[in-house]
C-alpha cells in the first residue's frame, strides 16, 4: 500500500471517527430537546389542571365535573388517538383508582406503583411506556387542593412525531455522512496527491542523480520553506558535501599515483641498472637511493593511511598528556636533524609552561614533529627554529617560528591541503610527501582545537596551533 494511499484511509478513518461523534452527540441532543419540549408540556398542562381546580373554588373531583369543566377531549375515534398530537390526561385517587380519563388511551395508561407512590408523596415523576406498540411520555404530577396532596395527575403525550423527526434525522445523518465519507476520501487522496508531488519530484530527482552519478546536479528547491523544503536543502547539502568527497578522493588518488609514479620509476631504472655489470660504488648508489624511495613511499602509504583513519575518528585515543614533556623531548630530537649537508640551524625552546591536555600523545608528538621538521626543512643554515609553550586560560598555545624562506600570501589559504606544495620541485628534493601539513591539522581538529599560519617571504613563517586545556 502506497504512502498516499495510506495517508488518504487515514485521513477518512480520522474524517469518519469525528463526524461519528458529532452526528452521535447532535442525535442525542435533538432527542433530549425533543423529550423536553414534551416533558415541559405535560407539566404545564397539570399546572392548567391544578389551577382550574383552584379557580372553581371547591374541591370537587367527581368524573363528571372533572369532564365538563377540564379536561378537552381527544379525537373520538381511539385508532387516531397516539397518531395526533395531543395530550391525554388521567385523574387518579391516593389509592390508585382513575377518577376521569380525557381519552380512551388515557384510560390504558399503565400505572408504575414506584412513580405513583413518588407522585403521593408529592413528587412529579417522568415515565416512558408502551401503548399499543407506541411509546407515550408519562409524567406523575401531584394535585395538591387545599395544601394537601388530594389525587395524582397522570398525563401522556405520544412520542409518534418524536420518533418520526428522530428517524428522518438518523437517515438524514446516515446519508450526510455517507457522502461525507466519501468526499473526505476524495479530498484525502487529493490533498494527499498535492501534497506528496514535491516528495515524488524530489524523488525522482535524486534516483536519477544515483543512477546516473551525476553528483553536481541538485534537487530543485520549493519556493515555500516547508518540511519538502527543508527536506530539499537538506539533500543538496548533502550533495554538496558528497561532491566535496568524491572531489577530494579524485584528487587524492591522482595525487597520490603522481606522488608514488617517481619513486616507482627511479626504482625501476635502479632495478634495471643492477641487472647490469656496474662497478660497486655505481650498485652501492643505485642501491642507497632505491632505499631511500622505499622509505619516501613508507612514509607516503603511512600518512596517507593515518589521514584515512583520522577522516573516521578511529585514529585519536584519548588520555591525560603533559605537553610540556613532548615538547621537551622534541627539542631535543630537533637537533639530530637541524644539522644538514649545508650547514647548521639552531633550535631554542623560547617557553614550555606545564599544561596537560586531553589526547593522543602519538598523534600529539607527530603534530609538533611534523611541524618542527617542516620549519627546519625550509630554513637555510644559520637560521633559528623556535619552540615555545604557553598557557592562555583554558587554552594552550604551541608556536613553531623560523626564520626560513616563508609562504607566499596566495599560497596560505591552501597549505594544509593535501599533496599542496609551495614549490613542487623544491619540496619533494627536501624530501617532504606534502601531507604533514595536513596531518597536523587533522591532528589538531581532531582534539578541538586549531591551527593557524602567518608568513611573510624571506623572512619567515610561524605555526600557531591551540588546543583545549584539562580543566
Amino acid at each position: 500500500m502506497s504512502l498516499r494511499l495510506r495517508l488518504a484511509l487515514g485521513y477518512a478513518i480520522l474524517f469518519l471517527i469525528v463526524l461519528a461523534m458529532l452526528e452521535v452527540a447532535l442525535y442525542v441532543i435533538l432527542r433530549g430537546a425533543l423529550e423536553d419540549e414534551i416533558d415541559k408540556a405535560l407539566r404545564d398542562r397539570a399546572m392548567q389542571v391544578e389551577r382550574a381546580l383552584l379557580i372553581s373554588g371547591n374541591d370537587d373531583l367527581s368524573s363528571a365535573r372533572l369532564t365538563s369543566d377540564i379536561f378537552v377531549l381527544s379525537p373520538t375515534s381511539p385508532s387516531d388517538e397516539l397518531t395526533s398530537p395531543g395530550i391525554h390526561l388521567r385523574v387518579l385517587t391516593l389509592d390508585g383508582q382513575t377518577i376521569a380519563a380525557s381519552s380512551n388511551t388515557a384510560a390504558r395508561f399503565p400505572n408504575d406503583s414506584a412513580a405513583f407512590e413518588r407522585a403521593v408523596q408529592g413528587r412529579s415523576v417522568t415515565d416512558t411506556t408502551e401503548i399499543g406498540g407506541t411509546t407515550v411520555r408519562v409524567l406523575y404530577r401531584p394535585l395538591r387542593l387545599g395544601g394537601q396532596v388530594q389525587a395524582v395527575v397522570q398525563l401522556g403525550e405520544s412520542m409518534r412525531t418524536t420518533e418520526r423527526t428522530l428517524a428522518e434525522m438518523r437517515s438524514l445523518l446516515l446519508v450526510g455522512g455517507a457522502v461525507a465519507v466519501v468526499s473526505g476520501l476524495a479530498g484525502g487522496w487529493w490533498l494527499t496527491r498535492q501534497s506528496l508531488r514535491p516528495v515524488q519530484r524530489l524523488t525522482e530527482t535524486v534516483a536519477g542523480i544515483a543512477q546516473t552519478g551525476e553528483f553536481n546536479r541538485r534537487v530543485p528547491e520549493p519556493d515555500v520553506h516547508d518540511e519538502i523544503g527543508r527536506l530539499a536543502l537538506t539533500f543538496n547539502d548533502l550533495l554538496d558535501r558528497l561532491q566535496l568527497l568524491l572531489d577530494r578522493q579524485r584528487a587524492l588518488v591522482a595525487d597520490t599515483s603522481h606522488e608514488l609514479r617517481n619513486p616507482l620509476m627511479v626504482l625501476r631504472g635502479n632495478l634495471e641498472l643492477l641487472g647490469h655489470d656496474l662497478p660497486a660504488s655505481d650498485r652501492t648508489e643505485a642501491t642507497t637511493e632505491s632505499l631511500e624511495e622505499v622509505d619516501r613511499m613508507t612514509r607516503l602509504v603511512g600518512d596517507l593511511l593515518f589521514l584515512a583513519d583520522a577522516d573516521s575518528d578511529s585514529a585519536i585515543q584519548h588520555a591525560d598528556v603533559a605537553l610540556e614533556a613532548l615538547v621537551a623531548a622534541i627539542a631535543e630530537d630537533a637537533v639530530l636533524i637541524a644539522t644538514r649537508d649545508d650547514g647548521m640551524r639552531e633550535i631554542v625552546l623560547e617557553a614550555n609552561d606545564p599544561i596537560v591536555v586531553h589526547g593522543d600523545p602519538a598523534r600529539l608528538r607527530q603534530l609538533i614533529w611534523n611541524l618542527v621538521e617542516n620549519a627546519v626543512r625550509y630554513t637555510p643554515a644559520g637560521g633559528t627554529v623556535t619552540l615555545a609553550l604557553r598557557l592562555h586560560g583554558p587554552v594552550a598555545e604551541l608556536t613553531v617560528s623560523d626564520t626560513g624562506i616563508g609562504i607566499p600570501p596566495e599560497h596560505l589559504p591552501h597549505i594544509f591541503e593535501r599533496f599542496y606544495r609551495v614549490d613542487t620541485s623544491r619540496s619533494r628534493a627536501l624530501g617532504g610527501t606534502g601531507l604533514g601539513l595536513s596531518i597536523v591539522r587533522q591532528i589538531a581538529e581532531a582534539h578541538g582545537g586549531q591551527v593557524r599560519v602567518r608568513s611573510t617571504v624571506g623572512e619567515g613563517s610561524t605555526f600557531t596551533v591551540a588546543l583545549p586545556v584539562v580543566g
